[in-house]
């Protein structure tokens, strides 16, 4: 679980520009039905980056009327990386079909979130990819995203859960709503799905069990309504087997914008997080400066960083040792 003064620590941390890590971008193609089409994304190589390490690899999805070089913008993760070591990926929709706002991820398109299908499919390859390129250690592998990012990345956790370790969802959706949920149409009314709807589509997607994850939501959001990351919150603790009452739950009411952070056990480890802002609009709380960025909120993404080390920390202490299990079966 993660302590109060960790988490202090992280939301009132400052974001910093990155300095001397290597950008590099990619394109990965439609051939061989492995994508469903021509995917662009770029990739950040930590400062110091040496193929003799192993790093984490850490996924993010912009939302819409984003594109991949906005959500770098604004995130801080680069700076994270050089800190801390890890590969971050930035991912861009790059094209797509149907009627959507600009570069909206399909997270509410069955043929866009199931696995082997689509959009969800392609994220995993281009994971795959980087994995392939680059030194990536596979049981450090983390998704998050804003909005319609963070929806996808919710569908990614439940249609590989088997492949990621954990993930983070600022204003997302739970797996299997549709695109009736979030308000992006003034005259038409908010329709959402029971929370027994939500948890029955995301048990029969779910091939492992269900990563650990985070959802970030605000009250005063009103394009996603913090309803809908109760349900998410709610979903996830319903398929994780976890119970309904949090345990831990940190408050903190000045200096505004204030917030609530509840964690959820599973087994003994950290499975579900919980943190909901009173005050702050749709956007990428405590980002750096620029569209859709918040810079006034907590630094979530320190606070997205702490939760993935955390569950990726459980991971590995719920895991029977390798060598342990080899003598054993010797035995």
């Amino acid at each position: 679980m993660i302590r109060q003064n960790d988490l202090e620590v992280a939301l009132d941390r400052h974001h910093v520009k990155a300095k001397g890590g290597q950008i590099v971008d990619h394109e990965i193609l439609k051939q061989d039905g492995h994508v469903s089409r021509q995917r662009q994304y770029r990739v950040y190589l930590p400062k110091g980056y040496s193929e003799n390490q192993q790093y984490p690899l850490i996924l993010v999805l912009h939302g819409c009327k984003q594109d991949h070089l906005c959500i770098q913008d604004i995130s801080g993760f680069d700076a994270i990386a050089d800190r801390e070591g890890a590969i971050v990926v930035y991912p861009f929709v790059t094209t797509y079909s149907g009627m959507r706002n600009s570069n909206c991820w399909g997270w509410w398109l069955t043929r866009q979130r199931q696995r082997g299908r689509g959009e969800v499919s392609d994220l995993h390859r281009i994971a795959e990819e980087v994995s392939e390129l680059y030194s990536v250690n596979e049981k450090r592998r983390h998704i998050c995203g804003l909005s319609s990012g963070a929806a996808m990345s919710v569908v990614s956790l439940a249609s590989y859960s088997d492949f990621w370790t954990s993930g983070a969802s600022i204003a997302g959706v739970p797996y299997g709503e549709s695109s009736r949920s979030v308000k992006f149409i003034r005259q038409l009314p908010v329709v959402r799905k029971t929370v027994s709807t939500l948890v029955r589509l995301l048990k029969r997607e779910l091939v492992a069990p269900a990563p650990p994850l985070l959802v970030i939501q605000s009250k005063a959001d009103k394009t996603v309504g913090p309803k809908l990351g109760a349900n998410l919150r709610d979903s996830w603790l319903a398929a994780s087997g976890c119970e309904d009452e949090p345990d831990s739950l940190f408050s903190e009411s000045t200096p505004e914008p204030s917030w609530r952070f509840e964690q959820y056990s599973s087994e003994g480890s950290l499975q579900v997080a919980h943190f909901l802002l009173d005050d702050s609009p749709h956007g990428w709380p405590g980002g750096l400066p620029g569209e859709f960025s918040v810079p006034e909120a907590p630094n979530v993404s320190e606070l997205i960083w702490v939760f993935f080390k955390q569950s990726a920390a459980s991971r590995l202490e719920s895991s029977p040792d390798e060598s342990s299990n080899k003598q054993s079966r010797a035995a």
